[in-house]
């Protein structure tokens, strides 16, 4: 079944038969309304139509989209997903791709470019993490226009990878966070970007390999910078700058929600020029309390029966 594509404002319905091929046992957890489906990468093409007209609508309303009516790179069958539907409606509220990587994979069997986006932009980091831990990778997360002004939304695609992640014995994340240099001044551009590599926001270390396309314009630094909170820093460049200046929604989460950290910048030259932050989460560094009051929800353990799954942390 093909959807036609919306319009930046029109909710996006998954096909009619898909809740009848895919009952209740595929539902992690209900927030109000909506229903957190996580699926396989073999149950995805059903869906596949839907995820990626609310990709692109997402990524064109807020940055600069591929110019395509759907985002669909190939690599899906290859993720796990997180899928966020309003219960009464059959509406898809949200999306998000989970590929989990066991330490000690062999390499023969690791994703490649083609299978990876993160690996893809960054070559090589598969057997970097492969090696040292279990390791997840969060992606192409988006949430339809209706459903952005209900925090519950976002958090739920967000609470779902960690809870899954802390369940499955999975404690490094790593994500990419788009951001649209195109929408400010270079200027503002050059504030913010050499904030983010500089400590606290910038992890030191482990060093990860290069990406594909490095951001030429912003250096790393070891010297920390003398704003350590990521609001702060968004309201200097506000009254110093651009008072248009907000940070990206899901750079916000990944700092505020799991203390992550950036890894590296670069330019998503294969996708729509945007600059792409590597974000890295490492979930021993949540504050026990402050973990367990996200995570601790009413679930179907349905992560059990995948073949990555690890244990309890």
């Amino acid at each position: 079944m093909t959807l036609p594509p919306p319009s930046n404002a029109a909710d996006v319905v998954l096909p009619a038969d898909w809740h009848g091929s895919h009952p209740a046992s595929s539902v992690l957890f209900s927030v109000e309304d909506l229903d957190l489906h996580l699926i396989s990468g073999a149950a995805f093409a059903p869906v596949a139509d839907a995820v990626g007209i609310l990709r692109e609508a997402t990524y064109r309303q807020q940055l600069s989209g591929s110019g395509d009516q759907r985002d669909l790179d190939g690599r899906d069958p290859h993720y796990d997903h997180l899928l966020l539907i309003e219960r009464n409606s059959g509406v898809l509220a949200g999306a998000a791709r989970l590929q989990f990587i066991p330490k000690g994979t062999d390499p023969n069997a690791l994703p490649g470019s083609q299978e990876s986006y993160l690996e893809h932009v960054y070559p090589g980091i598969k057997a970097d993490l492969a090696g040292r831990e279990n390791h997840l990778e969060i992606g192409r997360v988006a949430l339809a226009a209706r459903f952005q002004r209900q925090p519950a939304s976002l958090m739920a695609l967000f609470r779902g990878g960690l809870l899954i992640a802390q369940h499955s014995g999975y404690s490094t994340l790593h994500g990419l966070v788009s951001y649209n240099h195109f929408a400010y001044a270079e200027a503002v551009n050059t504030q913010f970007l050499s904030a983010l590599m500089q400590p606290p926001y910038r992890r030191v270390s482990p060093v990860l390999p290069p990406p594909r396309h490095p951001l030429q314009s912003v250096v790393a630094s070891t010297t920390p910078h003398p704003i350590t909170n990521i609001q702060t820093l968004e309201l200097q460049i506000r009254d110093e700058s651009d008072d248009s200046f907000r940070l990206p929604v899901l750079l916000r989460q990944y700092f505020n929600l799991m203390e992550a950290q950036v890894c590296d910048l670069s330019l998503a030259k294969d996708f729509n020029q945007i600059t792409e932050i590597l974000m890295a989460a490492d979930l021993s560094r949540i504050p026990s309390e402050r973990l367990t009051y996200f995570i601790d929800i009413d679930h179907q353990p349905i992560y059990q029966h995948f073949s990555w799954y690890r244990g309890d942390l």
